[in-house]
């Protein structure tokens, strides 16, 4: 799968290859964000909430060319902060509440871009669009637990793999001014070790909705 997906962007950049080129920059903050849940002792605990509680945001480079009226073909790259997640609070033994934060992660994604531009007779120009490619995840940090006495509990390491990203939406462009909006996902394998005794296998994915603002270049 990741052979296939970095074989589309590279025909992507290919395809661009001395032709009349449009270079989009944007920069998007995330207005809605969820993380995969960490269930840990056959589900009985939760090692965070799946709400944002810091927020996210990204800087996005992208470069296409028109390969047939109104559709645009090509590839991007962009640097993505997901934030963290909110923090858990379960009961522990006896009357204890242990309170656990989990790691957030960066992406650096590299993708395929297609957009298909609505055809109108207004300057206001509304298209559809789709990424998907290969995301790099990095940043991750150990997740940390605590008693409701503030007794620390041991660190359980955090180590992520690299997934699918992918994001669908739409957006629109007036005199090279862009707003976009998409739903996108960054795929990421965990493997958590817990308190250094056991190690667990987890989805952590982070799935949101971005409102982005750019500009488009002509080179």
């Amino acid at each position: 799968m990741k052979k296939i997906l970095l074989g589309l962007i590279a025909i992507s950049c290919v395809s661009m290859a001395g032709e009349e080129t449009n270079l989009y920059l944007t920069t998007g903050v995330d207005i809605s964000g969820k993380f995969e849940k960490f269930h840990v002792n056959n589900g009985n605990f939760d090692l965070n909430k799946s709400e944002n509680d810091k927020g996210g945001f990204e800087f996005t480079a992208e470069a296409t060319r028109e390969i047939y009226p109104n559709i645009e073909l090509g590839a991007g790259i962009s640097y993505q902060d997901h934030g963290r997640p909110e923090v858990s609070k379960v009961k522990g033994y006896g009357s204890t509440i242990i309170t656990s934060k989990n790691t957030g992660y960066k992406s650096i994604p590299v993708y395929a871009v297609g957009k298909y531009n609505i055809p109108t007779e207004s300057s206001f120009k509304p298209y559809l669009k789709a990424d998907l490619g290969y995301s790099f995840n990095y940043g991750e940090k150990d997740m940390k637990a605590w008693t409701d006495k503030g007794y620390p509990i041991s660190n359980s390491k955090v180590d992520l793999k690299n997934g699918l990203y992918y994001g669908v939406g739409a957006g629109i462009e007036y005199n090279n001014f862009i707003v976009e909006l998409m739903y996108k996902v960054n795929r990421a394998d965990s493997e958590i070790n817990v308190q250094g005794q056991t190690k667990e296998k987890h989805k952590y994915d982070y799935s949101r909705t971005t409102l982005a603002f750019g500009y488009r270049f002509d080179i």
